[in-house]
């Protein structure tokens, strides 16, 4: 099974379960947050070190099941569990009234001590607690009914009765949700979580799941050996999936928040920090374009955006803390794809090149030796007029220096269409923050031609408002807690996060 397929979740949370002793979880987050869906990829992922009790107050829901195939054929076994627990309390019960003895008599080598179970049942039994007008029977998904003789709380009991059998190994007990399983028998949810956390955590090492509708912050949170809480963070018109770890007692944090998504059904947690160095963008044509687009030179972007729109503007917006790597392998690959089909690139950077090695930049991203169709602006006082492809700008009229009949001898020769590459903090730098009069002019003159402009722009660039008007295609990189996510604003988009599979950068939807 790839990753794609069976998720991720924190390593954190994994080697927490993982190390010796019985540890709590409490899974905190509002509906739909996918607390029941992480609960479950933490059964599928433990499945071969810890075997498992889940009990849910959704265990019939159908999705589930699609979801997770293997679970219907958990919860079938955990049922039969039931019914021969149960019909070994009876015969127990029938032995006890020949010879006087009970259950607890029995000698076992591997025990569960249930002195905090006992006690709740007995102040449920004493009226204390709810169960008033309770029936002490049990309801399957199925319709079936097991009659539990001597149990008050059934779906407890049997947890205790799995972690028993499993002793010495450690069984995993996920409860879905404490709260509703509280509400059924009338009592408060952190008797319950109080019980299992002293019978079964500290006693019996076992691992013990409380997935929690509760989200504000509660006394229950200190029972907990861990907490983690699942949010959905919005970000203007849009949201993004995070999952906080407020504390995994004993073990150590190294991420407190990742970004995750539910592509897939799947809890999938985004990488952070990625090393963009040595990547290099998938071109391969997934399927073409419609006519009147061109494409961006790799095929995830065109995949989203389906290229770029000719006869028009392209703006691509940068947030603080976007790699300058990436950045640099997007306009590298947009320059191969103009210059492998023969067109022409007039390039003004964001940032300073360095052009004896552009060359071979140029043909590490894929392009060609020939930079014949290449034409880098460069307005600073030292340039390297040896390199044919540099053009040396005098830097004080920006109309003069993007003349389109200049431009035009520039294209003399090139296919159509031509691509023009602007960084927009560069251009403020050099000419001043009121460019756009100056620069609406060029990029009119590019759009009649039926070619295509891609300026970019950061948060400190003054003309980005105005041109964003502009733009028939407005995109937005951001970097959001060491992940970097990509969004359209023209046209609007969810978040997507680009992810490293097998050696290609993707873009995944974060849904």
């Amino acid at each position: 099974m790839n990753k794609k397929s069976l998720g991720t979740i924190p390593s954190e949370i994994i080697d927490f379960l993982l190390s010796p002793g019985g540890h709590s979880l409490l899974i905190k987050g509002e509906a739909g947050t996918g607390k029941t869906t992480l609960a479950l990829q933490l059964i599928e992922v433990l499945s071969d070190q810890q075997p498992e009790y889940y009990l849910s107050t959704r265990v019939s829901d159908v999705a589930l099941y699609n979801q997770f195939p293997w679970l219907k054929e958990r919860v079938r076994n955990n049922q039969l569990l039931r019914a021969g627990m149960a019909f070994m309390r009876r015969s127990w019960i029938k032995e006890g009234e020949r010879t006087g003895n009970t259950p607890e008599d029995v000698e076992s080598e591997t025990e569960v001590d249930r002195r905090e179970l006992n006690r709740l049942e007995g102040q449920i039994e004493a009226g204390e607690l709810g169960l008033e007008d309770e029936d002490p029977s049990t309801m399957h998904p199925d319709g079936s009914i097991v009659v539990e003789l001597g149990s008050l709380l059934p779906e407890l009991e049997l947890a205790y009765d799995i972690v028993e059998s499993n002793l010495p190994k450690k069984t995993l007990v996920v409860l879905d949700s404490v709260e509703a399983l509280a509400e059924h028998y009338g009592i408060p949810p952190n008797r319950i979580v109080n019980a299992l956390q002293k019978d079964l955590v500290e006693k019996a090492g076992t691992n013990v799941i409380f997935v929690m509708e509760t989200v504000e912050r509660s006394h229950l949170d200190y029972l907990g050996d861990g907490v983690i809480n699942l949010r959905n963070v919005v970000l203007g018109d849009h949201r993004v999936r995070t999952i906080d770890i407020e504390k995994l007692r004993g073990s150590i944090i190294s991420n407190w928040r990742y970004l995750f998504t539910l592509d897939g059904g799947r809890v999938r947690v985004m990488d952070r920090n990625l090393d963009l160095s040595t990547i290099k963008l998938d071109r391969s044509a997934k399927g073409g374009l419609v006519k009147g687009r061109s494409s961006f030179g790799w095929s995830e972007l065109d995949r989203l955006f389906g290229g770029a729109p000719l006869g028009s503007l392209t703006l691509l917006e940068v947030g603080t803390g976007v790699p300058m790597d990436l950045l640099e392998r997007v306009e590298l690959a947009l320059v191969s794809e103009q210059l492998n089909n023969g067109r022409c690139v007039v390039w003004y950077p964001q940032r300073t090149l360095d052009h004896r090695a552009l060359p071979s930049m140029i043909i590490q991203a894929g392009g060609p030796s020939a930079l014949d169709g290449l034409h880098v602006l460069d307005a600073s006082d030292v340039v390297d007029e040896t390199n044919p492809f540099v053009k040396k700008l005098e830097g004080t009229d920006l109309a003069s220096d993007l003349r389109w009949d200049t431009l035009k001898f520039l294209m003399k020769g090139s296919k159509e269409p031509c691509a023009s590459i602007i960084g927009l903090d560069a251009l403020e730098s050099v000419y001043g923050t009121n460019v756009v009069p100056k620069l609406l002019q060029h990029i009119d003159a590019m759009r009649r031609g039926g070619h295509f402009v891609l300026l970019e722009g950061t948060d400190i660039s003054e003309s980005l408002e105005s041109l964003g008007h502009q733009a028939r295609l407005h995109l937005r990189l951001e970097n959001i807690n060491g992940s970097v996510v990509l969004r359209g604003i023209k046209p609007s988009t969810v978040y997507h996060c680009l992810e490293v599979e097998d050696g290609v950068p993707i873009w995944v939807p974060m849904l």
